[in-house]
């Protein structure tokens, strides 16, 4: 998740790793409706003090450690422990949280222990919209939490935890998202990200996305067309309601960042397998963690089977020696080639050579079905 926030922090280029993300937990008090892995959940499943120890042995090689995965970090009774673990090993952390287990005597471990982000995922401006996707909550009661941290920041002079929200958009909210930024800003949150229903496991959810793949849900469509020009109408709401969003987001001076609604290959993604990786509550090493489970998902209207990536056990073999294998170097040469000759294009155009289609080599098996690539 940190690859959505990190303009907001401070970068220190001599440390190996951007980003370790820490699965601590896979189990989840919630069922939401969009949630891919929802069917990964068989029991509670938290991660072990051993296996967290292993992990926290190279945080002092990372920036940022980011304590999120496919459940609810809260529900790891020594989360707070293991956000001090991370800042006394000098790095910037936080998680996300569907904030339901969020109450003031936690928020004040919180802040006393200089949690650096917290982001919280809401899903509606209002309690049914909200209700209806993360089902399990109740509105109220996690705006509530949201504000009694907001409070207790204040309280104490704090700037940190930096409060974020995370906006799932999807058919069933997206006309919601201005009044959103309203909420947010009522709450002292300091950033909105938007972000798109990019993990498609479960029947059904294809039909939830916004982003597209045609001219017809784009908006860019002969009017004759009767079907198409009702997916242009949509596409124009879509439109209309996330420029709305943004103009109150300035108005607010909450940092708004919208996910694009029309996949285009980029030469890497966001969570960067060059310098940032996963650890699920077992402690397998991922690139990320939609490689670390995501073997069946829906691209493009299809479903694909790819193979996880897991390139080592923490508890069976050092960070340096998963890192440095055969097999995760071989996976990370393709972005490695696609990244210098991406920079290499750019240095051309800047000296004035003709724009041209990017020679790159083809992204990994597992990523090229995965929308993170595609910039959404």
């Amino acid at each position: 998740m940190l690859s959505k926030f990190g303009k907001l922090f401070r970068r220190n280029p001599r440390k190996p790793y951007r980003l370790l993300q820490v699965e601590v937990s896979l189990a989840c008090n919630l069922r939401c409706v969009m949630c891919p892995w929802v069917a990964l959940r068989e029991n509670d499943e938290l991660m072990a003090r051993e296996t967290f120890s292993r992990i926290a042995e190279n945080f002092h090689q990372a920036e940022w450690v980011d304590l999120s995965g496919g459940g609810e970090p809260l529900l790891h009774p020594r989360l707070p422990e293991m956000v001090r673990i991370a800042r006394e090993a000098g790095c910037e952390v936080g998680f996300s949280t569907n904030g339901v287990l969020l109450g003031p005597s936690l928020a004040e471990e919180f802040v006393a222990t200089r949690l650096d982000w917290i982001a919280f995922s809401v899903d509606g401006a209002i309690a049914e919209t909200y209700e209806r996707i993360r089902q399990g909550a109740r509105f109220d009661q996690v705006m509530a939490n949201v504000a009694a941290l907001r409070d207790i920041k204040s309280a104490h002079g704090s700037k940190t935890p930096k409060l974020m929200m995370v906006y799932v958009m999807m058919r069933e909210n997206y006309a919601e998202l201005p009044a959103f930024i309203d909420l947010a800003h009522e709450l002292g949150v300091e950033q909105v990200v938007a972000k798109n229903l990019d993990v498609i496991v479960k029947e059904g959810d294809n039909d939830r996305r916004l982003f597209s793949h045609t001219d017809a849900e784009s908006g860019r469509v002969d009017a004759r067309d009767v079907a198409a020009a009702i997916a242009a109408a949509i596409a124009a709401a879509i439109a209309a309601a996330i420029a709305e969003a943004e103009r109150r987001a300035r108005g607010h001076g909450i940092a708004l960042r919208v996910y694009a609604l029309r996949p285009q290959e980029q030469p890497i993604c966001e969570h960067n397998p060059l310098r940032n990786l996963f650890f699920n509550w077992e402690g397998y090493v991922s690139p990320c963690i939609t490689l670390s489970y995501a073997d069946s998902r829906v691209f493009n209207g299809e479903r694909h089977f790819v193979p996880c990536q897991r390139f080592g056990n923490i508890n069976q073999a050092s960070l340096a020696e998963i890192w440095d294998g055969v097999a995760y170097r071989e996976f990370r040469a393709p972005y490695v080639e696609r990244v210098r000759l991406a920079r290499q294009a750019t240095v051309d155009l800047l000296l004035g050579a003709a724009e041209a289609e990017l020679p790159i080599p083809p992204a990994p098996e597992g990523c090229r079905t995965c929308y993170y690539l595609y910039g959404v």
